[in-house]
């Protein structure tokens, strides 16, 4: 019997529960790849995912790691609005998060064990990569590439959906900044350069092959 005929069987009321856990499993996925994708999309161009502390200097980083993704405009607003939204764009750490107050950030939070620009919990991998805006942003646009339909989502739901927002209108009213953001620094990403290999594109590739 085929899968599909499997499916068809199935009592009517398991299909919601079912098409939840294809999800899950892919999301899954997707974040276990996520930073080896960042690794092969930008072999060749040699961006900068690092460029500096504060909030322009990581939202600059979420932008590199969405170009370097080949992310369209869409998504990058996406994650923008969901750093806006959950920390300003400041690399918060967090006192319950011991490892996290070893590396550089802009504050501190202390909600749960998140972590990061975009507010990562445990689930989303070590402390280390949350802590990174560039590592960060790519588990972000991994996930979001799991989401059903996400190119046809507006930026704000798309944002919420990925972060699994109790109130997603929250990330609505922070697409409009955060596309300006996006369009007022996409140049600067296109022309940096990292005089350290270990912070941009093919750096990160070599530290984890």
């Amino acid at each position: 019997m085929t899968t599909t005929h499997t499916l068809a069987a199935a009592p009517r009321r398991m299909r919601p529960l079912l098409a939840v856990l294809l999800v899950a499993l892919a999301t899954a996925a997707a974040l276990i790849v996520g930073t080896s994708s960042l690794q092969h999309g930008a072999r060749d161009d040699q961006l900068c995912l690092s460029f500096g502390s504060g909030p322009v200097n990581n939202g600059k980083a979420v932008i590199a790691a969405g170009v370097a993704l080949e992310v369209p405009e869409h998504g990058i607003v996406a994650g923008l609005s969901a750093a806006m939204q959950e920390t300003r764009m400041l690399n918060l750490a967090n006192p319950h998060v011991p490892d996290s107050l070893a590396l550089a950030h802009d504050g501190l939070g202390a909600d749960h064990d998140a972590v990061g620009v975009l507010q990562q919990s445990a689930a989303w991998g070590p402390a280390g990569e949350r802590m990174s805006p560039a590592a960060a942003a790519t588990k972000f646009f991994t996930a979001m590439r799991a989401v059903p339909d996400w190119e046809a989502l507006p930026a704000g739901e798309l944002a919420g959906l990925v972060q699994r927002a109790a109130w997603p209108q929250t990330y609505l009213d922070e697409v409009p900044a955060a596309r300006q953001f996006y369009r007022d620094h996409l140049g600067e990403i296109h022309t940096a350069h990292c005089l350290d290999a270990s912070v941009n594109a093919e750096g990160l590739a070599e530290a984890h092959p």
